[in-house]
């Protein structure tokens, strides 16, 4: 079947000089009638070469096709695809990170296609994502590190300053110390306090990443900081991709992570599964510490909590408080919740949807 390809020569013009992948594809003939060349170059397709579009399908990864499929039944429903992210893998050692939007013209069986390769991009967010997990672990090795030991200084030195309160040199002494060392404490808390209010007003931006991958990235790094703690990871899913904010979703799990740590007991085992509801992912970090008692448990996820409780080893609350790791995990249309009873453990239930 022959096109009246004037009827797209201002698409093609566009096509022609657009750095993107540009393509023009009939649904009912299942054909290309044009791409361009950053198109040929994203696919690896010869210029002279006219390419079908099973051939291009081979190279999307298993997991992608079935989405994907997905996506071309809502591009018949709705007549228009926006930033659909999918993979491509040409050899062991190269995937390819794209992004299309697809609009269906004048209703008929004609599609234009935008295609971005977002690699370097994706590339760019892990290392974000890598540099965010040390420093944060750096923050949360300070908190608990310095935070205990600097506690305990303090009330050594209100004991001394019980015992030489006649002595007032000493005693004005005494109190400087432990001003500073407040001040110190203070530092750290509110260090991390503002950096995750930042986080909050920030916009969301959805990417599509490895869930499994990325939870035991940020379990290996508490590991490392931790090894006074056993830790166990559980994951059987069909799918193991999730569309989300990469940045909140980590400051999310670190964050409930570094709680159940703080109320476990050496040699105790805190335990991270992924589960799939439907359409969603629970993600459930359970310790087996010393559990909320019930007069806490209505404050737990309040503004100005009454629930602040020193850690097993002295650690003073940072401040971000769970109100905040609620507030995110809503932000990226998520549900927290949990369970608990005192002294036999905790757990915490994250629920985002996949898509």
């Amino acid at each position: 079947m022959s096109y009246p390809m004037d009827k797209f020569d201002s698409m093609m013009k566009v096509g022609d000089r657009s750095p993107d992948g540009v393509f023009i594809y009939t649904l009912s003939e299942g054909q290309f009638i044009y791409n361009n060349k950053p198109f040929k170059e994203i696919f690896k397709i010869a210029t002279d070469e006219h390419p079908a579009m099973n051939g291009l399908i081979r190279y999307v990864l298993s997991e992608d096709y079935t989405y994907l499929k997905s996506k071309y039944d809502e591009l018949l429903e709705s007549g228009r695809l926006s930033s659909t992210e999918f993979r491509l893998r040409f050899d062991s050692d190269t995937v390819k990170h794209l992004t299309c939007d697809i609009y269906r013209l004048d209703n008929d069986s004609t599609v234009v296609g935008f295609v971005q390769d977002v690699t370097k991009s994706k590339e760019h967010e892990d290392f974000l994502v890598e540099y965010t997990a040390k420093k944060d672990t750096f923050l949360d090795m300070i908190t608990h590190n310095l935070s205990g030991p600097l506690t305990l200084v303090q009330n050594v030195l209100s004991w001394v300053e019980k015992s030489l309160l006649s002595e007032e040199d000493v005693t004005a002494l005494v109190a400087l110390l432990q001003e500073s060392i407040q001040e110190c404490i203070d530092i750290v808390n509110d260090f991390l306090k503002e950096e995750h209010r930042e986080s909050q007003m920030i916009f969301v931006k959805k990417t599509r990443f490895n869930v499994v991958d990325r939870v035991r990235v940020i379990m290996d790094k508490m590991k490392d900081l931790n090894p006074d703690k056993k830790f166990k990871m559980i994951a059987n899913l069909a799918h193991d991709n999730i569309t989300t904010d990469s940045i909140k979703f980590f400051q999310i799990i670190h964050n409930l992570l570094s709680n159940a740590i703080k109320f476990t007991r050496p040699d105790d085992e805190i335990t991270v599964s992924i589960d799939e509801s439907g359409d969603a992912y629970v993600i459930t970090i359970k310790d087996s510490g010393i559990g909320i008692p019930e007069g806490l448990k209505p404050y737990i996820f309040s503004s100005r909590s009454q629930a602040s409780r020193e850690g097993l080893k002295g650690e003073k609350s940072n401040g971000v408080g769970l109100y905040l790791i609620k507030k995110l995990t809503e932000l990226i249309g998520g549900t927290i919740w949990f369970e608990s009873e005192e002294n036999k453990g905790t757990s915490f239930f994250v629920k985002l949807p996949r898509e």
